[in-house]
């Protein structure tokens, strides 16, 4: 439909150009400090703190009955009375922080969808949320009465099609959603129940119907809240909608140095988090040989660790293998790499292995002479 999201694209065009220049240099928020973009117990709405609000109806005669009205706690959008009405929120890239899925981010926003209707046109939404990193990868999350689903990305058939997407209740009550997104995986969780997760999109693919306005799915650091299709409409609360930025989990060994008694045959070695994760993270491991050699002093070891959502720690066997030969101490290595929803951390442990073989030595008598 060539006039779908018309009204993200103008709202993107209205965040005047002392805002996109404020784009290319994005404020970072300070590691793992959260940004609140829409504070609603100060009594106004997104437009009056850190979004741009449009409201249009792209169809002649071109009047609009979409409304945003404040009303404590909460501001409500309707687009609801007229489903050709496009009405919502793009944030003012002056107050959003960058953001970087490899360090990972966090949507979290109070929502409660009152009423939808897409018209039958199973692809749409009458509320979405779109959220995009500084590499415009991200996701655009449509929300239904009875669904929550993520529209299709480019390669998808078509792009903006339905795709996954969980049976849930929307309407029941303000609900505290937190949208996680490290590397290449998405989160939903709401009210601190997972609920919908999967891989990222670029819909950069998606042509704007018209002229020199920009699109808003080439935007990094982008988010859009609300109506942006005339084939559905809703009536949503909106509370509070912050942004966190560098979540993702540090992966790291749990000491450098560890000195190994040879007779020792067999310990445990930990690798941590600094701090636990919604989505399972992953790290590739391998001993590596120094002086010490593999399969002669120690028992070659690698494989992939995974740290379920909420786990701390995991663990690695390492297996000696002693001699009765008088040798110097020996060096072998740990390393990790490859970590896949987290940050590699200190990823290299050294191992001493202490020789307790003592040497065998001859005695002999000094021969004494006289003069």
């Amino acid at each position: 439909m060539q006039l779908k999201r018309i009204a993200v694209i103008t709202a993107v065009f209205c965040v005047t150009l002392s805002g996109f220049i404020n784009l290319l240099h994005a404020v970072s928020a300070a590691p793992q400090a959260a940004t609140l973009l829409y504070d609603s117990s100060l009594g106004s709405t997104p437009s009056g703190q850190s979004f741009s609000y449009l409201a249009l109806n792209p169809q002649p005669p071109f009047t609009t009955q979409a409304t945003q009205i404040y009303s404590a706690p909460v501001t409500i959008l309707n687009t609801a009375n007229q489903l050709n009405d496009y009405a919502g929120y793009t944030v003012n890239q002056s107050a959003m922080p960058t953001l970087d899925r490899a360090a990972g981010f966090q949507l979290a926003f109070d929502l409660r969808l009152i009423s939808e209707n897409h018209s039958g046109n199973n692809d749409r939404a009458g509320f979405s949320v779109i959220l995009l990193d500084q590499d415009v990868y991200g996701i655009e999350m449509a929300f239904w009465e009875n669904e929550i689903w993520v529209q299709e990305g480019n390669g998808g058939t078509p792009i903006f099609s339905h795709a996954e997407g969980v049976l849930y209740n929307s309407t029941n009550m303000l609900t505290s959603y937190k949208l996680t997104v490290i590397s290449n995986t998405y989160l939903l969780a709401a009210n601190g129940t997972p609920l919908l997760s999967g891989n990222l999109r670029q819909y950069t693919s998606w042509e704007p119907p018209v002229g020199p306005l920009p699109d808003p799915y080439e935007q990094p650091n982008q988010l859009f809240l609300g109506d942006d299709t005339s084939s559905a409409g809703a009536e949503v609360w909106l509370g509070n909608v912050s942004i966190e930025t560098n979540i993702a989990p540090m992966i790291s060994v749990a000491q450098t140095a560890v000195s190994l008694p040879e007779a020792i045959t067999q310990t445990t070695f930990i690798i941590n988090l600094n701090t636990p994760s919604p989505i399972t993270a992953t790290v590739q491991y391998k001993l590596v040989g120094g002086t010490a050699v593999a399969n002669e002093d120690f028992v070659a070891n690698s494989g992939t660790l995974t740290f379920t959502p909420g786990s701390l720690s995991q663990n690695i066997q390492i297996s000696l293998l002693p001699d009765a030969l008088p040798e110097p101490d020996e060096t072998f290595s740990l390393q990790l790499f490859n970590g896949v929803n987290g940050v590699l951390g200190v990823d290299t442990a050294v191992f001493t292995i202490q020789d307790d073989d003592l040497p065998n030595y001859d005695l002999y008598l000094p021969l004494l002479t006289r003069p």
